[in-house]
């Protein structure tokens, strides 16, 4: 390496030199003269200056490219030595006045010295090229010197092959270095700090979760849902296994994403063993709105936002901004805190984490369980066998389970037997694959073949019984019938009819006609009723007359005999003709009583007679002795009379007649007085002349019964009531007078008062 120690000394001797020669007159190389008006005098000369040379006194010429030198008094440019470099560095390259050995750190080519590059170093003073910084365990910054051993969480980066490195950079989060190499964070594992260096990172991935490489959080990934399983340290979700579950359908909080409406309040069975309603099945949140954790109240469903949406109900994506309705790339929506945030780091934004899930919830199972007996699991869900079916076996995939429950019991969710309980009572029914006893449906019976705690089936109640619902049949009582099928109470179909009766489980309103005339039987009769003496049988739809000799084999009512009747063996007898009845319940015909005399008592077909009722006779045409049925006429000459024995009074209540005496003569009824002229001298007269007219000579008076003569001296021509005197003078003699006809008025003539 040339020195700027020697550079004076070697002026000098050059300019020296350069004088004895010009003395000699020899040609000048390495100076450079002015030219003047003197032939060959070069003065004055110099000698060529550093950075150029001179090959001749006339020529200055510059030194040229960068490795090449020229110092003082050149005449020719200097090639720069391996390892050396050609300075002035900070002149031009084309004037380089010497050159200078490499220093360490750097390497020296073609007269330039360039700075150790980066991948590489220089370890020695004159390298013409840079040493190869090594492998990946270590690096080289521009201008090393040696290779620095990359530190511990470090990996080495750039240049173009491991044995160039030139740079270290701390191990990102989810990954670690080692031997300067940076590595992913191996599946199950993660990295939540730069700077690791260990294939353990931070550690093995949270149960629940599962961590693909380069993961940077202990919960990266949520497993996923109920068929998969992340045991702790899973790189990805597992299946789960036929047979085998993660979750109890229904007895878990809803999932992200959903939430459950709440039951109301009151239990409705179909029986009388107490089941437990299965909670509602879980709903989607409203649409705009998420739920990032477990849980079942609708309270947990959040609002995304303005500046964010969900596909899925579980979290929401940002959008680029509020009004900008596209997927952001740079920012992250924070369920904490209901925003989104920005991130800058792209490595974050890949592999943000489902650090939101709870542990143990839906989507972050760690362990699968054998499917117990009286259940089956499905796509990681265990389900009760459902109602109806049993489960005799673990790990069962089949939905049906092992098979229907048997007739006679019932199976409800998550049995394990086929005869798991028996049916119950008889009001209760189970036929196969029953999930709780049914209650017997009004107007049905449980099947009476069964035992009573296993009854199979129902069957419509048959005529003539009712079902209440208890499980049992029951006779329509007596007096009722039932015609229909099914019916539900004792009140069946309804009343017997008047005039029959219904024993127990009577299928007929008409079921028995109740007999004969001494029995009787009135709505919902349950046997015949003997009629009571002095009481008949009758119907309340047509009237009984007495001696009725018609039907009487369904009479509904018995009724007390009415006065002028006399009622036996339920028959109704009139009191016979000439009597009377006086009391109500006559039941004996001596109990009539003769009709009183005066009046007369008729009887069948005309309405029979009482005390009140007894017709009087009528007018003294009639009379009616005692017990008179009807009127009687009085005959020819006879005249009738009343109670009294007299004529006069109460005419038309006569009770006897009696013949007319002589001197009368009797019409209707009535005694009258021969009429004057006439006469009666016979009894039993009944024409108003009586015997006759009074016959000539005599006289008849009112009530004559035989003729009178008239008197001396008088006459009647006939018919007469008295004698007609012919004025005879006294001085007739009484023998004369006594001689005189008495039949005509010439009579009077027939006297000689000589």
């Amino acid at each position: 390496m040339v020195t700027t120690t020697l550079v004076p000394a070697l002026l000098a001797l050059l300019t020296t030199s350069a004088k004895g020669l010009h003395n000699a007159e020899t040609p000048l190389r390495g100076y450079h003269c002015k030219e003047d008006t003197h032939t060959d005098v070069h003065e004055p000369c110099v000698l060529c200056p550093e950075g150029f040379y001179c090959p001749d006194k006339s020529t200055m010429t510059k030194c040229g490219s960068v490795d090449l030198y020229c110092p003082l008094g050149s005449v020719l440019p200097t090639q720069v030595s391996e390892g050396y470099f050609t300075i002035d560095e900070a002149g031009p390259k084309d004037t380089r006045v010497a050159q200078q050995k490499c220093n360490i750190g750097h390497y020296c080519e073609a007269g330039e010295r360039k700075v150790c590059p980066k991948g590489h170093y220089c370890n020695a003073t004159g390298m013409s090229q840079p040493l190869v910084c090594g492998d990946s365990t270590v690096f080289c910054r521009e201008g090393s010197v040696a290779p620095q051993p990359v530190e511990k969480g470090f990996f080495s980066v750039g240049g173009s092959s491991n044995a160039t490195r030139e740079e270290q950079i701390i191990a990102p989060k989810g990954h670690f270095a080692k031997d300067g190499i940076l590595l992913d964070c191996p599946q199950g594992h993660y990295g939540d700090t730069p700077g690791l260096f260990t294939d353990d990172c931070s550690g093995i991935c949270e149960a629940g979760w599962y961590c693909p490489p380069a993961s940077l959080h202990l919960r990266q990934v949520a497993c996923g849902g109920e068929r998969h399983i992340c045991p702790q340290g899973s790189s990805s979700p597992q299946p789960v296994r036929d047979g085998y579950y993660t979750t109890i359908f229904n007895e878990e909080p809803c999932r992200p994403g959903k939430f459950r409406v709440p039951l109301p309040e009151e239990e409705v069975g179909v029986s009388s063993v107490t089941e437990k309603l299965s909670k509602d099945s879980c709903i989607s949140c409203p649409a705009g709105s998420h739920k990032p954790v477990s849980g079942d109240s609708a309270s947990l469903c959040l609002d995304c936002g303005s500046r964010a949406y969900t596909t899925d109900g579980i979290k929401c994506e940002c959008y680029q901004t509020a009004t900008e309705k596209r997927k952001s790339a740079k920012s992250f929506y924070d369920w904490t805190s209901g925003t989104c945030n920005d991130i800058t780091n792209e490595d974050e934004l890949r592999h943000f984490p489902d650090s939101f899930h709870e542990p143990g919830g839906q989507f972050t199972k760690s362990e699968e369980h054998p499917c117990e007996a009286a259940h089956y699991c499905k796509d990681g869900i265990r389900y009760k066998c459902a109602g109806g079916t049993y489960g005799d076996k673990e790990t069962e995939v089949n939905s049906a389970c092992s098979g229907p429950c048997e007739a006679g019991y019932y199976c409800p969710e998550a049995s394990s037997s086929p005869t798991q309980h028996s049916c119950g009572s008889v009001d209760v029914f189970c036929p196969p694959k029953s999930s709780s006893p049914t209650y017997v449906s009004l107007g049905y019976y449980s099947n009476e073949s069964d035992p009573a705690d296993m009854k199979t089936s129902q069957h419509l109640c048959p005529p003539g019984y009712y079902c209440p619902g208890d499980g049992l049949r029951y006779q329509c009582p007596a007096g009722r019938y039932g015609a229909s099928s099914g019916l539900i109470d004792d009140a069946c179909d309804g009343k017997c009819k008047s005039g029959y009766f219904c024993q127990p489980g009577s299928t007929s309103p008409l079921q028995s006609p109740c007999g004969n005339a001494t029995v009787y039987c009135p709505k919902a009769s349950t046997d015949p009723i003997l009629v009571d003496d002095g009481y008949y049988s009758a119907s309340e739809i047509y009237s009984i007359t007495a001696n009725y000799a018609g039907p009487n084999a369904t009479h509904d009512i018995q009724r007390e005999c009415e006065v002028g009747y006399w009622c036996h063996d339920g028959i109704k007898y009139y009191c016979p003709q000439g009597t009377y009845g006086f009391e109500t319940g006559s039941s004996n015909l001596k109990q009539c009583e003769p009709c009183e005399e005066g009046f007369y008592c008729r009887s069948q077909p005309a309405p029979p007679t009482t005390e009140e009722t007894q017709v009087e006779c009528g007018d003294a045409s009639k009379y009616c002795p005692q017990g008179s049925a009807e009127p009687r006429d009085v005959d020819l000459g006879y005249y009738t009379l009343n109670k009294f024995g007299k004529e006069d009074g109460l005419e038309s209540q006569r009770t006897n007649q009696v013949v007319c005496p002589p001197g009368y003569y009797c019409q209707d009824g009535l005694r009258f007085k021969c009429k004057e002229g006439t006469y009666g001298e016979t009894s039993a007269l009944f024409d108003d002349n009586c015997s006759g007219f009074c016959p000539r000579g005599y006289f008849c008076p009112e009530n004559t019964v035989h003729p009178i003569p008239c008197s001396p001296g008088s006459y009647a021509s006939g018919g007469a009531k008295e004698c007609t005197s012919c004025e005879v003078p006294l001085t007739v003699p009484m023998q004369i007078k006594n001689s005189m006809c008495r039949n005509d008025r010439s009579c009077c003539f027939d006297y000689d008062t000589n």
